[in-house]
């Protein structure tokens, strides 16, 4: 395989594939070793995934930092094994007893900087193993909360016990939990239905390959997508 390649991809990832599913297609396209994403997207989200291959995966750190910005889509009055609509659902509430004004209240409060919890399913490690691996054998492990920021929140809409949002967010913030969080403040039960990565740093949907367009391109027709990846 060669590692002479470097560059950047953008991608527009379809619900279904988890990150891996396309950094491991890339690298068989590409016939090249060295090839990892910039933040993991879960299989049931959508959006944009930034791929650094061969030597540009030296500059994965700076494109983890940059800022991310969702569109959301959540449900009041239910609870998750992985905080979204693709877990078994464990629990019910009530969701009756507040209205747009009182969710618009609520979201204010999260604007800022503030910790939040990771979720029992994501790719985040606990004695070198991912934290949804220790969840699927039953077993509890410290999630510590970390320092999240929340730039901006949008308010689009709210309709029976659904609510949709746009969200300008740090590094490491999940969306699931801020959906599950927000749910709390208002005394009921959350979960993500639909997400959007939108937008992360400069780079965004209208620069994305559409997955189709990749997964059936050859080396040379994706080699003409590559984008210079140096940061420095």
């Amino acid at each position: 395989m060669s590692e002479a390649l470097s560059g950047l991809l953008v991608i527009d990832k379809p619900a279904g594939l988890t990150s891996f599913d396309c950094v491991n297609r890339i690298k068989r396209l590409l016939q090249v070793e060295k090839v990892g994403h910039c933040g993991t997207l879960d299989p049931m989200a959508k959006g944009i995934l930034l791929i650094l291959v061969g030597k540009a995966t030296r500059y994965q750190d700076s494109y983890l930092g940059l800022e991310k910005q969702y569109w959301l889509r959540a449900r009041f009055g239910e609870a998750s094994e992985t905080g979204d609509r693709e877990g078994r659902v464990i629990a019910t509430k009530p969701y009756d007893g507040f209205g747009e004004t009182q969710l618009k209240e609520v979201l204010k409060g999260f604007v800022g900087t503030h910790l939040q919890t990771p979720p029992r399913y994501s790719a985040l490690k606990y004695k070198g193993k991912p934290y949804y691996k220790w969840a699927r054998m039953g077993v509890d492990i410290p999630r510590i909360p970390r320092a999240v920021e929340i730039r901006s929140i949008e308010f689009l809409n709210f309709a029976a016990n659904i609510w949709e949002a746009r969200v300008l967010c740090s590094r490491g913030t999940y969306v699931r939990t801020f959906v599950e969080d927000v749910a709390l403040k208002l005394g009921t039960l959350g979960l993500l239905d639909d997400l959007i990565r939108e937008r992360v740093g400069e780079f965004d949907l209208s620069q994305a390959l559409p997955w189709e367009m990749v997964s059936e391109s050859n080396r040379g027709e994706l080699l003409q997508h590559f984008q210079c990846a140096d940061r420095s």
